[in-house]
């Protein structure tokens, strides 16, 4: 997809996921299949208005992984995460973890991620005039070198994914409403974090794996996420369920 394509079909988008997905098609072409979009500062999640989903806003990590950095509060020290506030410049991922005064948590994390299958990734920070510090992530599940030569391209598209990300984000109605779980889709939610399937949830809870699903459903409805990952671990951030 072309930079000038992508600019004016996201300025066109109707939802964030929309923007979203399209910024997924878009960085194919530059070898990367794995996208993560994160709002750093509280000026940048309340700009949002998705404070319920900080820091993580949209992604398409494995759900595994995800699961995984959040279980171990690796957003607390995610080098990604603590820089992107005073960076300007595309941060590749090699030249962090090369760097000598990683802590033993941080090599841990950049470690398991390589195993999750985030490769070869790199991140970019976007501002905005209000102390609004956003990042992009990208990486591959395949073996190849990042390209040095497409981060211009690649600053250029993350830029344009927040301007529009954001536009839609203030004026989509999800955005803006605030969500109450019912006691049954706190329990779907609960036992999703802790890895049952819908299925085995059902068999738990004594209701048909539909029902669960139907209950998952409308809980990632009303917090406007597409997924349960995302669900669950905008749970646990707001301490609705313990992992």
């Amino acid at each position: 997809m072309r930079i000038s394509d992508f600019i004016e079909r996201s300025n066109a988008a109707g939802s964030p996921d929309d923007v979203f997905d399209l910024l997924g098609q878009a960085v194919t072409d530059y070898g990367y299949n794995r996208v993560a979009f994160g709002a750093v500062t509280p000026a940048a999640q309340d700009m949002l208005a998705l404070g319920n989903l900080k820091p993580a806003v949209a992604l398409n990590y494995p759900d595994d992984w995800v699961k995984r950095y959040f279980e171990e509060s690796y957003q607390e020290v995610d080098p990604i995460v603590l820089l992107a506030s005073t960076r300007a410049a595309p941060m590749l991922w090699s030249d962090l973890q090369a760097g000598e005064d990683l802590s033993p948590k941080q090599k841990k994390m950049f470690s398991e991620s390589r195993e999750a299958g985030l490769l070869n990734g790199l991140s970019i920070p976007v501002h905005g005039p209000l102390g609004e510090s956003y990042v992009v992530s990208m990486a591959t599940d395949a073996a190849k070198s990042s390209n040095g030569n497409d981060l211009g391209s690649l600053q250029v598209l993350a830029i344009q994914f927040q301007l529009a990300y954001s536009r839609i984000a203030r004026q989509h109605p999800e955005a803006r409403k605030g969500y109450h779980l019912t006691e049954r889709e706190r329990e779907c939610l609960l036992w999703t974090a802790r890895g049952k399937s819908a299925w085995a949830i059902g068999m738990i809870l004594g209701v048909s794996e539909h029902t669960v699903n139907f209950h998952l459903k409308s809980v990632m409805k009303k917090m406007g996420t597409t997924n349960r990952v995302t669900a669950v671990v905008s749970a646990i951030q707001n301490g609705m369920i313990a992992p």
